[in-house]
């Protein structure tokens, strides 16, 4: 789809985004019903994917993150002071 970019207004518009508190045109508002569905249908599908296993090799990395996370902090303890 093709656009006039002619008017330099609107170009600098759409790089720089609407001014705060400015309408947007071409968008309809939500109504808050149709809020609600849409956060309830979110929630539904995240919580699906948050019940899903983690990876061997995710696992794998966040251990190793862990345990050295845990000899620095020893390391740093046992600092002279």
């Amino acid at each position: 789809m093709a656009q006039d970019h002619g008017d330099r207004a609107d170009t600098a518009t759409i790089r720089a985004g609407p001014e705060p508190g400015a309408p947007q045109r071409g968008r309809a508002a939500i109504d808050a019903d149709s809020r609600a569905r849409i956060g309830r249908e979110l929630q539904r599908h995240y919580a699906q994917i948050l019940a899903l296993p983690i990876p061997d090799h995710l696992r794998a990395l966040v251990d190793d993150l862990t345990r050295q996370g845990e000899a620095s902090e020893r390391a740093a303890r046992e600092l002279p002071r």
